[in-house]
């Protein structure tokens, strides 16, 4: 997160904020729900904000790296 924001859920209600600096895990399977041209649909590192998923704000985010996920 490059600045403060909010999550939110598929249904567009605020489910909590997010502190700058907190690392925000993108999700791209198949079966995540419908993209939002502004947001990014993941989950929010876990030891800083208790593991909250939802979209944030394009904007608000930096991309750091990928991480491979190994099924």
């Amino acid at each position: 997160m490059n600045n403060k924001a909010q999550i939110w859920d598929a249904r567009g209600e605020p489910i909590g904020d997010v502190a700058s600096g907190t690392l925000f895990f993108r999700q791209e399977p198949a079966g995540y729900p419908a993209p939002v041209d502004d947001r990014y649909y993941g989950t929010v590192d876990e030891a800083l904000a208790g593991s909250a998923t939802g979209y944030v704000l394009r904007k608000k985010l930096d991309y750091v790296s990928s991480v491979k996920i190994c099924e």
